[in-house]
């Protein structure tokens, strides 16, 4: 499993470099935090590579990716897709509600359902998210190159 989430990864890098300017397939660098208590003590940051198919003014994006999630409560890597819907579009700026799966792989947890809701832009894409199983609240920022 990690060769292939290690050959995943290099596939998304590698797309990235190619030049990417008004295409439908985007690939970029997210950053993240999930916070697991209302009192910010068990927070776990996250970096990874993030993939979206479809524009940021498109009504569907698919989105998923690799993250390294690391923190008090939870560390490992993780797998998420999810499939957003704008709701309010326009050329520089898009807003969208999503849902949909986050795979994990660190020991006895295999992942859950995951909502958000964002900003997109060509760029970047803002959002902030919840996972109902954990009781996980968390905001993320990707740059899409």
């Amino acid at each position: 499993m990690k060769k292939f989430l290690a050959l995943f990864a290099a596939v998304l890098v590698s797309v990235s470099l190619m030049g990417q300017d008004d295409k439908v397939f985007r690939v970029g660098i997210d950053a993240s935090a999930d916070c697991f208590d209302a009192s910010l003590d068990k927070i776990s940051y996250g970096l990874g590579v993030r993939s979206r198919l479809g524009r940021h003014d498109q009504w569907l994006n698919l989105v998923g990716g690799v993250r390294y999630i690391y923190g008090t409560r939870l560390s490992g890597i993780q797998v998420p897709v999810l499939l957003n819907i704008n709701l309010l579009k326009c050329r520089p700026l898009s807003a969208y509600v999503g849902a949909g799966y986050e795979f994990d792989f660190i020991g006895t947890y295999w992942g859950c359902m995951k909502f958000q809701t964002g900003l997109a832009a060509r760029h970047f894409d803002l959002r902030v998210f919840y996972k109902p199983y954990q009781g996980d609240i968390g905001a993320g920022l990707t740059y899409f190159f």
